[in-house]
């Protein structure tokens, strides 16, 4: 590709652009019949850390007729260079340009990476709307937990997968395949690719108003499906899962080997759109992730590995996972991290085995302030566990604990957030106690936001300038702890 050596000097991170890691998959294009840019509209580091895009990067190359390559949004100094040398947007592996693959399939993770579609396709010179777009361009689609609401991107796509992709993704590839050679025109093929189970292709409804209604609706077209139910990849329990994961050349977020044990949530909380995405929860066999942790650690050469779940207190095998992992890498030195745990999930023995090799994050989600608002959002969560949990925490020796709670939600009362600083004082004490000296406490504050598929999801978001104060609350009454770090979520993105 011209000048693009020259460009990348230029340029913060040219890691991000060059490909050629340990363990990327790169298969001659002229050797397959399908072609296929997996693409994240963030940048190299978050789309690296998705569990997701390792899964179907993996699956899809596994099949010999496809081949499947990495596309991550530009930061802006390499857009701009992109643009001014008139070089497409292109893929990591081959260096292949967005508009000669067959398909783009986007994982759309939350709202805030919207815009990045827009440019990724601008930079690709591919037209941003389906109504634009012919047999001649790629078909663009998108899956991920963010299609579960895709109203307001309906006129980009040329169709949406609902649901778990990894059976899903390559029978509508298989499609494809069969349909393209005939299909006169896109209508003709979307038509049928609709008949898939799971498959949402909006140009074939129409939007009108309900008598007496004040939203639209949609209703179908062409014998299109009136509902779109999701895809659930079932049974669950030894499920595709990487081993041979991509090692990137830069740091990442999320830097080491991250197994999917677990997939949805039974807590149920009533602002978690996950729990209703991923539903029902499904869980891993112990020894799949045991084999499978341990085999990846050796193809990667990671030190650090963890295992991934919505709720990892609720995985039935987590105890005896932990001891035998913990068997098998003390002595390698590596070291294994949980994602946020509720307190009735530890015990004493899951924290001791944990911290064999080395101390990883400790993080605790108690999300309000007050047992009473934890039992209107439904969190199965009260301030005996929160206590409880940093005292075993401390008494193991960790110094550093995460929490994170939110602002705003529904019926919060001035004693929410009080209760918030009676907690947070609360955890220093025990911590003090333990330790003879005050712990660090990271303390991380969001807006709540409704979102689609929940209990709350029609509940106003409260307004900038009472979350505001919300905060200035939390901080006046909490500088007097030089050791609590308050980090407040941008309010403008919320």
């Amino acid at each position: 590709m011209k000048n693009l050596e020259e460009i990348l000097k230029d340029v913060e991170k040219p890691g991000r652009y060059l490909g050629g890691e340990w363990n990327q998959i790169k298969k001659d294009p002229s050797s397959v019949q399908i072609k296929v840019a997996l693409v994240f509209p963030d940048l190299y580091e978050v789309g690296m850390s998705y569990l997701g895009q390792k899964i179907l990067y993996s699956l899809l190359n596994d099949n010999p007729k496809i081949l499947a390559e990495r596309v991550f949004t530009p930061w802006i100094d390499f857009e701009q260079k992109l643009r001014s040398e008139k070089i497409p947007l292109y893929s990591l592996e081959n260096k292949i340009p967005l508009d000669e693959f067959d398909i783009l399939g986007f994982s759309l993770l939350y709202e805030l990476n919207y815009s990045n579609i827009l440019t990724i396709l601008d930079l690709a010179r591919i037209p941003v709307f389906s109504s634009d777009r012919s047999l001649d361009h790629p078909l663009v689609m998108a899956g991920g937990p963010a299609v579960f609401n895709p109203e307001p991107v309906a006129d980009v796509f040329d169709l949406f997968l609902i649901g778990d992709g990894e059976e899903a993704f390559l029978e509508i590839l298989e499609k494809f395949r069969s349909l393209r050679k005939d299909s006169k025109d896109k209508s003709d093929l979307l038509k049928e690719m609709a008949k898939t189970s799971g498959v949402y292709v909006p140009s074939l409804y129409n939007t009108y108003l309900p008598d007496g209604a004040h939203l639209l609706a949609v209703k179908p077209e062409q014998d299109a499906p009136l509902n779109i139910l999701k895809r659930v990849l079932y049974p669950f329990h030894e499920a595709h899962f990487p081993e041979k994961i991509v090692v990137p050349d830069i740091k990442i977020i999320f830097d080491r080997v991250s197994v999917e044990v677990a997939r949805g949530c039974s807590q149920k909380c009533r602002f978690c759109q996950a729990s209703s995405v991923y539903f029902p929860p499904r869980v891993k066999s112990p020894s799949y992730v045991l084999d499978t942790i341990l085999n990846s650690l050796k193809l990667t050469g990671y030190d650090d590995t963890s295992l991934a779940s919505l709720s990892i207190s609720d995985y039935p095998y987590l105890g005896p996972i932990v001891d035998a992992l913990m068997e098998k890498l003390a002595e390698k030195k590596i070291s294994l991290s949980l994602p946020s745990l509720r307190p009735k999930g530890l015990s004493s023995d899951i924290a001791e085995s944990i911290i064999k090799v080395r101390k990883t994050g400790f993080t605790l989600v108690p999300e309000a302030g007050t047992d009473r608002l934890r039992r209107v959002i439904n969190k199965k969560m009260e301030d005996d566990d929160i206590r409880e949990a940093s005292q075993i925490a401390f008494s193991q020796g960790w110094r550093l604990l995460k929490m994170y709670f939110m602002v705003g939600l529904p019926t919060e009362k001035d004693e929410d957030l009080e209760g918030i600083v009676n907690l947070i004082q609360e955890v220093v004490r025990i911590g003090q106690k333990i330790l003879k000296s005050a712990p660090q406490i990271n303390l991380s504050v969001s807006s709540f936001i409704p979102k689609p598929h929940t209990p709350f999801q029609w509940i106003k978001m409260e307004d900038e300038p009472s979350l505001r104060e919300k905060y200035g609350f939390l901080k006046s009454r909490l500088k007097r702890y030089p050791s609590v770090r308050l980090i407040r979520h941008p309010l403008k993105n919320a």
